[in-house]
């Protein structure tokens, strides 16, 4: 009884090492998106245009840094991962356009500030899709 305590001792705070790491791979993330985004916005592309191009780039910045330092991954294929993390992504995208198209064009908010609440529901989605499906290794 006492192993299987310490045991998940040790897996609550692997979770929280790497929720930690997710959300430090996160800022740099949100950095390289914001930055595009706010420099895209600027040269007058269309906002949704800017976004996808924006969260692209912050896509490729977040499978690196996650699946070699946050998750510390050596599983399966790359080519499998690399697909893994894509679908996550592009549900976590949706998720984002969707959020910052109903607070940007129906709430009024202002595009910065829709922009950042929508960053929030599509990080949720993006750390529970990395951390159960696409870097877990299936125990067996």
């Amino acid at each position: 009884m006492i192993k299987g305590i310490m045991r998940l001792i040790s897996e609550y705070k692997k979770f929280i090492r790497q929720f930690i790491k997710f959300n430090i791979v996160g800022v740099s993330n949100t950095l390289v998106d914001f930055g595009i985004f706010v420099i895209l916005n600027i040269m007058g592309v269309f906002y949704i245009y800017a976004q996808v191009i924006s969260y692209g780039c912050g896509i490729m910045n977040s499978y690196i840094l996650n699946r070699y330092w946050t998750f510390n991954y050596k599983g399966i294929s790359h080519h499998f991962t690399i697909f893994k993390f894509l679908g996550v992504n592009l549900l976590s995208l949706g998720i984002s356009l969707a959020f910052l198209y109903i607070f940007r064009d129906y709430a009024g908010i202002n595009i910065l500030a829709s922009k950042i609440i929508s960053t929030f529901f599509s990080m949720t989605i993006n750390f529970f899709g990395s951390k159960f499906w696409v870097f877990s290794i299936p125990s067996g």
